[in-house]
Order: structure tokens, then sequence, then C-alpha cells
């Protein structure tokens, strides 16, 4: 019983590193050149495990230890390379040599015969290209097993030491148990592998997905101006046209440009909105120059403007692409407003946060609308196209805040963004 919880616990020291393998390597989000640093990273998990087994074999008979020390050293070689397998193989025998004891040169020859044979099996096989890949590896496993087996029989003959049926039905044992807890630990290994690529292929669909509806969206979006332009430029290559309709469709046709432009200035600042330097500033003299810009706007169609901000709102952010957000927002809720109203902006700091509240009275939106707020080229005007809310959302997420949406239809919209204080 004590040989079963003993060979349990190896096992599950064997698992240790494959979780943290995966949890710290194969699953991040940035990767690191595995050239370098994931070979290095393999065979130190390696030769720790090593470290436990040869310290806690699971069986002891006559003599010999009985420990599963061959498939961390396996494990190195196919997973970590051959400087991996040849760390792991050092430290078996410095190890073997800090225990002590009379078969030093014994283990320090058996660990130097297996390493050519286990390289010569990897080259042979060439096992990674091959399928299953679960199937080599213990196979690997049970002949090394074998062959160490096999190499202890000689040295006890050389020894004049008893060979009994108890010794040879345990060294069967030994052999069965690395070649089921080689497969275990390789089916592991390759179903982690298969689930990170799946969900790195869904992903690279799904991103796929997303730009070729987006690209579709704005080639759309910008044929329609186009479209425009080019007839107001057919009408206007007719000799008939008066001078007073050239003007006028040659206005037209500037604005039909400048429309298409703004649709691509948007798309572009959403595609690529990270400020390029953050540093410490006001909200309260951003929302001062706010002020100002929407001033002529708001009066322009019958808005008036609440400002009630409070001073030293201190946050680490880029003035111009926060300008344009707040810019973007405050546009809206004026054009919310098309029979007059008041827009209220509204700041003020809440323990460690900045909060900025954009408030109109206008016709609001239903649940609906809300929450597909953002979404690409959705609006609730005519006219728009929606990257304006896109490129405010992500502008607000690169400075590490948020913005909530409320609104109710005929009672207004509240748009309130958050902010880390400084």
């Amino acid at each position: 019983m004590n040989a079963i919880n003993d060979l349990l616990l190896n096992v599950l020291v064997l698992t240790v590193p494959i979780l943290l393998y995966h949890i710290f390597w194969l699953d991040r989000p940035v990767s690191i050149n595995f050239n370098v640093w994931g070979r290095t990273f393999v065979g130190m998990i390696c030769s720790l495990a090593v470290l436990f087994c040869m310290s806690h074999p699971f069986f002891t008979l006559t003599g010999n230890d009985y420990d599963l020390r061959i498939i961390p050293l396996l494990a190195a070689f196919l997973y970590g390379g051959i400087r991996s397998g040849l760390l792991v193989s050092l430290v078996i025998i410095l190890y073997r040599y800090y225990l002590g004891g009379p078969d030093f040169i014994w283990i320090a020859t058996l660990t130097a015969l297996l390493v050519p044979f286990i390289l010569a099996f990897i080259a042979l096989t060439n096992w990674k290209h091959r399928t299953p890949k679960v199937m080599f590896p213990s196979l690997l496993a049970f002949v090394s097993s074998v062959a160490t087996f096999f190499i202890t029989l000689v040295f006890r003959i050389e020894m004049n030491e008893t060979i009994n049926a108890s010794f040879l039905l345990v060294g069967g044992l030994f052999c069965i148990v690395h070649m089921l807890t080689m497969w275990l630990l390789t089916y592991l290994i390759e179903r982690i592998r298969e689930n990170i690529a799946m969900r790195q292929e869904v992903q690279r669909s799904e991103k796929l997905n997303v730009l070729s509806e987006l690209a579709a969206s704005v080639a759309h979006e910008i044929r329609n101006p186009m479209t425009v332009a080019r007839g107001f430029m057919q009408i206007l290559s007719q000799s008939e046209v008066t001078e007073e309709k050239k003007r006028v469709y040659t206005t037209m046709v500037i604005e039909e440009i400048d429309r298409a432009q703004s649709i691509i200035s948007d798309y572009l600042s959403f595609a690529k909105p990270q400020a390029e330097k953050l540093e410490e500033i006001d909200v309260y003299e951003s929302a001062l120059k706010l002020l100002n810009l929407i001033n002529p706007y708001a009066s322009m169609r019958g808005v008036d403007i609440n400002f009630n901000m409070a001073p030293s709102l201190l946050v680490s952010a880029n003035s111009e692409k926060l300008i344009q957000c707040l810019v973007n927002l405050a546009k809206n809720g004026i054009e919310a407003m098309p029979n007059g109203g008041t827009l209220h902006i509204i700041g003020y700091k809440h323990i460690s946060t900045i909060m900025l509240e954009i408030k109109d009275s206008g016709i609001g939106m239903t649940a609906e609308q809300v929450e597909r707020l953002g979404t690409p080229f959705y609006s609730t005007k005519n006219k728009g196209t929606g990257l304006g809310m896109m490129v405010s959302y992500r502008i607000i997420k690169t400075f590490g805040g948020s913005i909530e949406v409320t609104s109710q239809p005929d009672r207004g919209t509240s748009f309130t963004i958050s902010l880390p204080s400084v």
C-alpha cells in the first residue's frame, strides 16, 4: 500500500510541471521566444521533478530504488531539446553523487547509456510529425525502462546478487508503470496544446470576421458619399448648368467628400486609438476647452450648457484624445435635442475615481439602443456612422476608464465617464 501511495505521489508531482508550463508559458497573452526561455523553463522544471523522484522512490527491493526519474528525463529531451535533456542528465548524476552510495558509478553509466539511446529514438522516429503523438513517447518510456532494468539485471549478475521471481515481477511492473505514466503525461500535454491551438484559431477567425464586417461597413459608408459626389460631378460636366447651380453642386461635392474623409478618420482612430503619450492632465481644463469648442454649435441649435466642474481633477491621459472623446459625446447630446434644451457637463471626484457626466434632455434611447451603442456602424442618427462612439469607448478604455450610459425615451441620456485619479 505504501508503494502505491508513493507512486501516486510521484505521478502527481510529475503533472505539476505540465500545469505550471501551461499556466505560465503556453497561456501567455504575449509569447516570448521559446527557443531561449521556453526550453530553459522545461529543463528547470524537469530537473526539479527528477530531484523529487530520486528522493522519493516508490519501491525498494534488495538495495535497488525504483523511481520515475526516466519520465522527466524523457520529457526534457522530447519537449525541451537536447540542452534541456543534458541538463536533467547532469542533475541526475550530480544528485546521485550527493546522495552517495556504492552504486554511483553504475547510475552514471546507466544515465550515459540512456542519453544516446533516447536521442537516437527521437531522431529515427521523427515523433513530432507522427499521429498519434502520445504513442511514441510511451513506447520510448517503455523501451528505456526495459533497457534500465536489463542493465540493472546485468549489474546484479556481475555482483553475484540473487535474481528471483520477485525481482523479475517488480521489473515488469517498473516497465509498465513507466509506459502508463508517460502515456498519461503526454496525453495531457498534447490535449493542452490542441486546446490552445484551437482557441487561437477561433480567436483568429473571430478577428478576421470582425475585420471583414468592419471593412465591408466602411466600404458601404464611403461608397454613398462617393456616389453622390460622382453624380454631381457628372452634372457639372454638362455645359448647360448655370453658375449658381455649379456653386451649389460644388458645395455639395465638397460636403460629401468631407463626410467620406470623416468616416476614414474615425475608422483609423478606432483601429489604432492608443495615445502615444500619457501625461498628468486636469479634466477641469479639458472640460473648459470642450466648453469653448461646443458653445457656438450649442447656441446655433438653441441648447444651453450647464457647466459644473470641480477643480483639480487629475488623471493620466492624453489631452487631445480626451477632448476628442468629450466633443463626440457633447455633440451627440446637442444633436439629441432638436428642439433645444440643456446640456449638463458635471465633473467631480469620488474616492479615487474622477467622474465626468454629460447629460442631455433630448429624445433618449431605448434599452436595446443603449445595448447596441458603440458597435460598428450603429447610430441613432440618420447620417451617423457610429464610429464616433466606438472611438470614444476605445479612448476611455486605453486610459483605464469606462463609460456608462443611462437613457430613457423622451427623457434624455446621461454618459458617465470614470477615470482613475492620479
